[in-house]
């Protein structure tokens, strides 16, 4: 037996109870659900998901972080076997979140198509299968090696951080460049090489000394310390609000933006003259 039905009004309030750090409109949560009543009915159970649906599409920082937190890492348990293709989970992440919330100029974001029939992740489980598949089905990709693994934990070829452009492009921008200056010379020798200059991951390893799954570590441990010198240059003079913060690291700590190599390649060349 389906529950009673509820108000467009009242599913906007168990939204933001849900997402309460969500700050979306009530008037366009509440044209969002008017447009899929007769697919919604009511349904008080569907009232977080097409809040969140809602609140991704018009791209709101807090909703795409609390969409990637909540279903981002279950993405392999939604692809089964194929999950033991690391690349094929990387690629699948990346249509999901480009596709889903992002979109294109010439198509909206796949999530105004969500209905509120079925719940969000039943709807995103559905769609990364179906992407996985199609994939799988264009050649073999194999990529079950411990090296391989590694290295789709530090793929940056990902439209996350171009959404997060969007909408923090100045105070992002002025982060980087205050983050890349604060590194010290080896570490950003180190990005510098891989996203400057295209040096693969097997040749620094030859150039180190170390074994690749070794370099790969490094290069992501300097990632990593890349995004903490951004997290205190957002909080100090960028010009994000605090309450945005958290929400901005988490798309920065899952994909360093392409600009980055930019920043280092401008960062060094002011140093060097």
């Amino acid at each position: 037996m389906l529950p009673a039905p509820i108000s467009a009004e009242r599913a906007y309030e168990i939204g933001r109870d849900t997402y309460p750090r969500i700050d979306l409109s009530r008037d366009t949560f509440i044209m969002f659900a008017h447009a899929r009543a007769e697919t919604w009915k009511g349904n008080p159970d569907r009232a977080a998901d097409m809040f969140l649906a809602c609140a991704c599409v018009e791209r709101i920082p807090a909703a795409v972080a609390e969409f990637l937190a909540a279903f981002g890492e279950r993405i392999p348990q939604y692809l089964g076997k194929l999950a033991r293709n690391a690349d094929l989970v990387a690629e699948v992440r990346q249509i999901l979140v480009t596709r889903c919330v992002i979109g294109d100029a010439n198509k909206a974001p796949a999530l105004m198509a969500y209905s509120a029939t079925g719940s969000l992740e039943g709807w995103l489980r559905a769609t990364a299968v179906r992407e996985a598949l199609s994939m799988h089905r264009e050649g073999d990709r194999h990529a079950s090696d411990a090296d391989a693994a590694l290295e789709a934990q530090i793929s940056w070829v990902d439209h996350e951080i171009s959404l997060f452009k969007q909408i923090y492009r100045e105070p992002v921008s002025h982060a980087f460049a205050t983050a890349c200056a604060a590194l010290d010379a080896e570490d950003r020798a180190l990005l510098r090489l891989h996203y400057v200059d295209g040096v693969t991951t097997a040749k620094l390893a030859t150039m180190f000394g170390i074994s690749r799954a070794t370099l790969i570590r490094r290069l992501a441990a300097s990632r990593a310390l890349l995004v903490e010198r951004v997290k205190a240059a957002l909080k100090v003079a960028s010009g994000v609000a605090d309450q945005d913060v958290d929400s901005v690291l988490r798309l920065v700590r899952s994909q360093i933006d392409l600009r980055l190599s930019v920043v280092l390649k401008n960062v060094d060349e002011s140093a060097a003259s």
